[in-house]
């Protein structure tokens, strides 16, 4: 098991390597580790889409989007329950909690518990974003998704305006109808 003074002591070694002042080695240590690990992730995650694994194989199988089986969804989230706990947090979780304990202990186990879905999510967002760089023509915008512009958004308003005063809801005498519907038309035209 690694303790904290054999990580500070490691990341220490490595910033030191750097010989930067103004800042702790440990601090440039943890930054020459985040960057290395980055990297590693990247490939990592460039890999599993090259191998054809999609973002959507990590959803669960109920879920609509889903690509996976429910035989493939269950073994992800068994690997990952392997991943994520050890020995005896597999023990603990494998006794059921009692009715009557305290609410923070309650808290502990569901924290606990949801380790194994939190990887899988994470796995899912790095899945995506290696999956968006590497086919960016899946994920270009378009359709109804697409958010509107605020040109698009005053057009329809201004469409909502015209047929308004094309309508047959009154307008007191003193408005000025036919030159309210040319001003709403030639905006239209010249900036819509």
């Amino acid at each position: 098991m690694t303790t904290i003074s054999k990580v500070t002591e490691q990341l220490a070694t490595i910033g030191a390597k750097f010989n930067v002042e103004g800042i702790d080695l440990v601090e440039v240590g943890a930054m020459h580790t985040v960057n290395a690990n980055e990297k590693k992730l990247v490939n990592t995650y460039a890999f599993m889409v090259a191998s054809d694994i999609l973002p959507s194989d990590y959803l669960s199988h109920s879920n609509r989007e889903s690509t996976a089986t429910k035989a493939q969804y269950q073994a992800r989230a068994e690997a990952a329950k392997l991943i994520c706990y050890n020995k005896p947090e597999r023990a603990e979780l494998a006794t059921k909690l009692p009715m009557d304990a305290p609410q923070a202990e309650k808290d502990k186990r569901k924290k606990l518990q949801s380790r194994h879905t939190e990887l899988l999510k994470t796995i899912r967002r790095g899945l995506t974003t290696a999956h968006k760089k590497a086919h960016p023509e899946e994920y270009k915008k378009g359709g109804a998704n697409e958010l509107k512009t605020a040109i698009e958004d005053l057009a329809a308003l201004m469409e909502k305006a015209t047929k308004l005063l094309q309508g047959d809801k009154p307008f007191p005498e003193t408005f000025a109808h036919d030159d309210a519907i040319a001003v709403v038309k030639g905006f239209v035209k010249t900036f819509c």
